[in-house]
């Protein structure tokens, strides 16, 4: 965010275009292309926030199937410890009975699109019961995502415990 609240990543670039002849034709389709692109990025931003909502509510709902699809087959999750958790790791612990998620909400989305690839940075909040241990923590995360066939899918996640960071 900018400090004037406005999305950095929602910015639309400026543009200097030379024409040469009568300008008024090309009018109409500059336009267009702007629209176009604004709105594509718009709704990239939507799709990607709202996979995100979903995948996390997933883990909530124990619904494996969700995740399955969301996650590449390849997707590693990096833990603040360094430990590294794969596809397979992470859905045998979302269909275990030892573990469950009460809480497990995103907040604070930035997202930045570059072409079929993308970058979620937000806050997760996480409460529930791992293995009878109870735990409520705030993370910082960062997932990047591919598009794949048309649709967003989550291959590699980062996350470490959230620190509030005072500039000085």
């Amino acid at each position: 965010m900018a400090e004037n609240g406005e999305c950095l990543s929602c910015q639309v670039p400026k543009i200097q275009l030379r024409f040469h002849g009568d300008t008024a034709m090309y009018q109409p389709v500059i336009a267009l292309a702007l629209f176009a692109a604004t709105s594509a990025h718009a709704n990239d931003t939507d799709d990607l926030i709202a996979t995100d909502q979903r995948m996390q509510h997933a883990f909530v709902a124990r619904d494996v199937a969700a995740l399955e699809a969301i996650f590449t087959d390849d997707y590693t999750l990096v833990l603040s410890s360094g430990t590294e958790r794969t596809k397979a790791m992470i859905l045998a612990d979302v269909a275990s009975p030892d573990v469950r998620w009460e809480i497990n909400e995103t907040s604070g989305w930035e997202v930045k699109v570059h072409g079929d690839m993308a970058i979620i940075v937000a806050t997760l909040h996480q409460k529930g019961v791992d293995h009878g241990t109870r735990f409520d923590s705030n993370v910082k995360f960062s997932d990047t995502y591919i598009r794949d066939r048309g649709r967003w899918r989550n291959i590699h996640a980062h996350a470490s415990k959230a620190v509030d960071v005072k500039a000085g």
